[in-house]
């Protein structure tokens, strides 16, 4: 393993320019990659950026990297000359990060350089399991007209939800910023409602896309409904909504850890780890 920084690192001061030159590597990995293309959106969207750049070695980019609007570095996969590279030049223009977020390998690398060791950068960070799917994996399903639209007349029973979803995660997530966002996948169309003979059994969305694939998020089951395959029969109808949509592939992260998976029976791919770490 390389022990040398290779490469050099090119900043970009316009975003868009920096996705008109990066987004063909960042796609070569994108479902591990497929945070760029939310942070851009809500870059674009707030009107305020931060840094972004690329490491190159021979003319090709190695490495890609940007600050999120919450202070994090957020990596693609690269080797460890280039992370090297890049930590050394952050640390030059005292580059502001609060913590690092990515695939595994290239946090965990980032925060040995860039702290002394992984253990040292002080917080306890996020953990979860990248999945995808084909939308062509699974055959038509009639599971796809089980699924409603949400409406702002079912807004009292989804707020319900999203508290309880908000509150059984690991880590916990903040109410009010679940919300939010729940808020927008309605707006845009992109949170449904599980019916079966006619009592809702669970919701479900898209959260985030890339330019080929759609994020699946907040899948729930409320208590009193679960183990009755509910959760499967949601996923798949959603699979089954992006495919209508002529998405290619859809995407999901989980933070289940057990032995017995529910995305590995219906088919998911294991893509990577995906990881957040905070510094002290």
């Amino acid at each position: 393993m390389s022990k040398k920084a290779k490469g050099k690192v090119q900043s970009y001061q316009d975003l868009r320019s920096f996705f008109e030159r990066t987004q063909k590597f960042l796609l070569k990995r994108e479902f591990e990659n497929n945070l760029f293309w939310e942070v851009k959106r809500l870059v674009l969207k707030r009107g305020v950026s931060g840094w972004a750049g690329n490491v190159f070695l021979d003319g090709r980019i190695v490495l890609s990297g940007m600050v999120t609007p919450t202070g994090y570095l957020l990596l693609s996969s690269g080797p460890r000359h280039a992370l090297l590279r890049l930590v050394a030049y952050a640390k030059s223009k005292k580059l502001k990060i609060k913590g690092v977020t990515g695939p595994e390998q290239s946090v965990d690398c980032f925060c040995e350089l860039w702290n002394g060791s992984v253990a040292s950068t002080g917080r306890e960070g996020k953990s979860f399991m990248i999945y995808s799917i084909s939308c062509r994996r699974l055959p038509p399903s009639p599971l796809s007209l089980a699924l409603e639209s949400v409406g702002p007349g079912s807004w009292p029973r989804i707020q319900a939800w999203t508290m309880q979803f908000a509150r059984e995660s690991i880590p916990p997530i903040q109410a009010n910023a679940l919300l939010a966002v729940t808020r927008e996948m309605m707006a845009d169309g992109n949170l449904f409602l599980l019916r079966k003979d006619g009592v809702a059994c669970g919701m479900g969305g898209f959260g985030r896309s890339t330019p080929n694939s759609l994020v699946i998020n907040e899948v729930f089951v409320p208590k009193e409904m679960r183990r009755q395959g509910h959760a499967a029969d949601l996923i798949s109808g959603l699979v089954a909504k992006a495919g209508q949509r002529k998405v290619r592939n859809c995407i999901l992260f989980s933070d289940f850890e057990g032995p017995s998976n529910l995305y590995d029976s219906l088919g998911f791919v294991q893509v990577g780890r995906f990881v957040e770490k905070g510094f002290r």
